[in-house]
């Protein structure tokens, strides 16, 4: 009689364990995906090879930056779904938040716009 109700305990407790301990942090959530994929018998570059990208970009994805479709493979392959995996890529209503891309310029090399270039209207 135990065996006839354990497949329907061991499911629901898979549900319920999978959707709550996804790490909040980036770098534990990284590993924690990672782990998920090798419990499934996949990785990062298997995964990467499947969607045409680098195994690179799926890790960063799988840290936070924000990528829909590998998010969607990555929560597709866990078995979660994308809101879960990344909730600070939706809002409250579960919808997607759009990027915000900052007006300055950031990085090595990379410098603001000469005024002159701005200010000038006629053609060299």
């Amino acid at each position: 009689m135990f065996s006839r109700f354990c497949p329907v305990i061991v499911a629901d407790m898979a549900i319920a364990t999978s959707t709550l301990d996804i790490p909040k942090n980036p770098a534990e959530r990284r590993a924690w995906i990672l782990y998920r994929l090798k419990c499934k018998g996949s990785n990062f570059r298997a995964l990467a090879r499947e969607l045409g990208c680098s195994h690179q970009a799926i890790s960063i994805a799988a840290g936070g930056m924000p990528s829909r479709h590998i998010e969607l493979a990555l929560a597709a392959r866990i078995g979660v779904r994308q809101q879960e995996l990344f909730p600070e890529h939706y809002d409250k209503n579960g919808r997607r938040l759009p990027l915000a891309r900052s007006t300055e310029r950031i990085g090595k090399g990379s410098r603001p716009a000469a005024q002159h270039n701005v200010e000038k209207t006629e053609a060299a």
